[in-house]
């Protein structure tokens, strides 16, 4: 039996394209994000995870893009195309200083600014272990 790349490439291209429009827009997250000014906020424990785009898109029930390095964190909603950006200073005592900026996005969304969206989010969020 045969089969056919064709079918396989038309059955991936979807995603593909998806996938390629998330990084473009990632990108361009970054960018329009990277010139403004760093606020140093006292409530970004929660978000300095792994799997916090995951996370979020989970508790905001939409889909939130996250990069992330040992020092920074990227957050995009896709939704509203605005984006968050963290950065760490890790301290010798290992307490870490957040200091953030954000971007006001192109797409429509009103209400808190998109950190206290994910800041409430995690409050809210039952702690480990809890069903």
């Amino acid at each position: 039996m045969t089969t056919s790349t064709v079918t396989v490439q038309d059955t991936a291209h979807p995603d593909l394209a998806h996938a390629a429009w998330i990084a473009d827009l990632v990108d361009h997250a970054a960018i329009d994000v990277a010139p403004r000014g760093l606020s140093k906020v006292t409530d970004a424990g929660p978000l300095d995870r792994e799997d916090a785009g995951k996370w979020l898109s989970g508790l905001l029930d939409r889909e939130i893009e996250h990069r992330h390095s040992a020092s920074e964190h990227l957050f995009v909603d896709v939704t509203t195309h605005r984006a968050v950006r963290l950065v760490l200073f890790r301290r010798d005592n290992g307490v870490p200083m957040f200091y953030m900026a954000q971007s006001p996005g192109t797409g429509t969304g009103t209400g808190a600014d998109l950190y206290s969206q994910f800041v409430d989010a995690a409050r809210s969020a039952p702690g480990p272990g809890a069903s």
